[in-house]
């Protein structure tokens, strides 16, 4: 069943073709040096919309702030924000605070296949903060130029085009780079999600339908987390109140990361976060790092009976 076309930042038409084939392999006519020409974190640059002869419908969007980032493997995930984004009012938001801050970020995480003889590339959502995108193949045309990469969806019906720049993030000179760097790049998968009293039972834990947390060898970083059930809007756009239970089932934020090797932390740098009141804001992050898997907590927290409560989350390495 075709899913709805919904519309980024009001801007970028995100094109819907079919439902996700689930590979991430490249399709026929795609080798391995197009493969690794993906591969890595991409910051954006600027967006354009043309009309069919080519012509500027307005001046380049230049203020947004995202990333691309593709794995050689197969997977990828984009997240965008507009700056400038508000504060919640109060510690809930409201559905008309979570429509501002759905309808200026986005974001989504699945795998990618490459078909270079026609020139375009397809991701496959395995998740979205727009909740009728999950499960959608979205088709972008590409060109590489230097250390930019164009993405441009197919045309509109009256031949307008969007097409989004991004330029290359360079990977950390060596002199920089720890163990736990080397060790740690690349796409993990959530497996599991556990509260714990400390020196007492287990709590209830929220779980997540799918997540991706990604390491990028350029020192930046993006997470997805998405809750199960989530339901596709009525209409073409979501109301307040469907922005509001999109936004309170999914997580997202991006940034630089540091690694804080002999305290046994990570620092992520939240430049982007979907809840706006996180944007510009530090998570650390306990770690413990095998060649399979990675395990995080956040600093022990307080619950609504005063006790000291530690949450756990574990991810799966699904990248080489």
């Amino acid at each position: 069943m075709p899913r709805k076309l919904i519309t980024l930042f009001g801007l970028v038409p995100l094109v819907t073709l079919s439902a996700c084939g689930g590979g991430a392999t490249a399709d026929d006519g795609a080798t391995a040096d197009t493969e690794s020409q993906f591969a890595g974190a991409w910051t954006l640059v600027k967006i354009e919309r043309s009309d069919a002869d080519g012509e500027l419908l307005a001046p380049p969007i230049e203020d947004r702030i995202g990333y691309i980032i593709y794995d050689p493997t197969g997977y990828m995930g984009v997240t965008i924000m507009q700056p400038g984004r508000q504060p919640y009012a109060g510690n809930q938001q409201t559905p008309e605070e979570a429509l501002a801050s759905y309808s200026t970020y986005t974001s989504y995480f699945g795998t990618f296949t490459v078909n270079e003889a026609e020139g375009f590339l397809t991701h496959h959502l395995e998740g979205s903060l727009n909740t009728g995108g999950t499960g959608s193949d979205y088709k972008r045309f590409y060109t590489f130029s230097g250390n930019r990469l164009t993405l441009q969806p197919p045309a509109d019906e009256d031949g307008n085009k969007t097409q989004l720049t991004w330029e290359k993030l360079p990977h950390l000179p060596e002199s920089e780079l720890t163990e736990t760097h080397k060790r740690l790049f690349g796409f993990y998968r959530i497996e599991s999600v556990s509260r714990q009293i400390i020196g007492g039972e287990s709590l209830p834990a929220n779980e997540y339908d799918t997540a991706f947390i990604i390491y990028a060898p350029s020192g930046h970083m993006a997470v997805h987390l998405m809750r199960p059930s989530r339901e596709s809007y009525a209409g073409t756009s979501p109301t307040a109140e469907e922005a509001l239970a999109a936004v309170q089932t999914y997580g997202s934020y991006f940034g630089p990361f540091s690694v804080y090797e002999e305290e046994g932390y990570l620092v992520h740098h939240r430049i982007g976060n979907l809840g706006p009141a996180g944007t510009g804001t530090d998570a650390q992050r306990s770690y413990e790092l095998t060649d399979t898997h990675l395990t995080l907590q956040p600093p022990v927290g307080t619950d609504s009976e005063g006790r000291r409560v530690q949450s756990t989350l574990r991810w799966a390495r699904i990248s080489d």
